[in-house]
């Protein structure tokens, strides 16, 4: 919980500062490589592939349940989820917004001030990307028992499970951009995650147990935070590099915890992106010779991007 709330103010300092964002005018400028001027007459929609492992966070602290099993003896029973790897990919578009707010102009004039908006820029959000994919979470489960027969002589036992589901995913995301150097933006947005689990593991307990068993609903919807940062390889393409973090479990809601719930315990699965953009490119009639106007016209969405 912590760590979301580390990065809710990260997002609430990147909405209040986005006016310092990304300057979408200006002169082109040459290749990231050297060489000509790039006159290219890029869209405001592109292409984004995302990819990148996948970790499940668990309680660092173990559960402890005391009670009877099937033949009379007592019980207690640990249990210590561990984490485990996985990795997702998806594939989507990415839809970049430019005009101001009239919303929020409206709002900033109905308090009698003057100019443009100040508090959090003009716009509410510079780019809403989407993607379709598959995201591979698994975790384990440790659990020890302790278990006393009739004559008060203890004993001990312990197993270990792990599982790991395939899911299909379909994610959207608004994000505001903060420029923070030269050729480098912070992203801080949220958005909508929705999986529907296609590979389960088996639903069964590997073992007998005390504690309370749990399996997941094969489809689930989270609302999740995204912090980046993006690296400006040329005009019109970006590498991203950043992490998605579930923050509300909207479905199946399991206490709102954003979460995986499996055999006795919750894996909560954090996302490290690498996200490359690609802008589409505006088909041209012969050479782009313009003036200087018509160019800088042309490009004013992305030139010092």
């Amino acid at each position: 919980m912590r760590f979301v709330i580390c990065i809710v103010l990260v997002l609430l300092t990147g909405f209040s500062f986005g006016q310092k964002s990304r300057k979408f005018n200006g002169k082109s400028r040459k290749d990231f490589f050297g060489g000509a001027r790039d006159y290219r007459q890029l869209t405001k929609d592109g292409i984004q592939i995302s990819f990148g492992p996948n970790v499940t966070l668990t309680n660092p602290h173990v559960t402890e349940y005391s009670g009877v099993d099937a033949s009379g003896r007592p019980v207690t029973t640990t249990i210590d989820p561990i984490s485990r790897p996985g990795g997702f990919i998806e594939i989507g578009a990415a839809h970049y917004r430019l005009k101001s707010s009239k919303l929020l102009a409206a709002w900033y004039k109905s308090r009698g001030e003057k100019g443009e908006v100040k508090w959090i820029g003009s716009n509410l959000f510079h780019r809403l990307d989407w993607g379709l994919g598959f995201n591979y979470i698994g975790g384990s489960e440790h659990t020890r028992f302790e278990m006393v027969d009739p004559s008060g002589v203890s004993s001990f036992d312990e197993r270990t499970g792990s599982f790991y589901n395939g899911y299909l995913t379909a994610r959207v995301t608004v994000d505001r951009f903060t420029k923070i150097a030269e050729g480098w933006h912070l992203e801080t947005g949220f958005g909508f995650n929705f999986l529907f689990n296609a590979l389960p593991a088996p639903k069964v307990p590997y073992v007998e147990t005390i504690a309370p068993v749990k399996f997941q609903q094969d489809f689930m919807a989270q609302f999740h935070l995204h912090l980046g940062f993006t690296r400006t390889i040329r005009r019109g393409d970006y590498l991203t590099f950043g992490f998605l973090v579930p923050a509300f479990g909207i479905y199946e809601p399991n206490k709102a915890r954003p979460t995986v719930q499996w055999f006795s315990s919750n894996y909560w699965p954090i996302q490290l992106q690498v996200r490359w953009i690609h802008h589409f490119t505006k088909k041209s009639n012969g050479c782009n010779t313009g003036t200087p106007e018509d160019r800088k016209r042309n490009d004013e969405y992305m030139q010092n991007r």
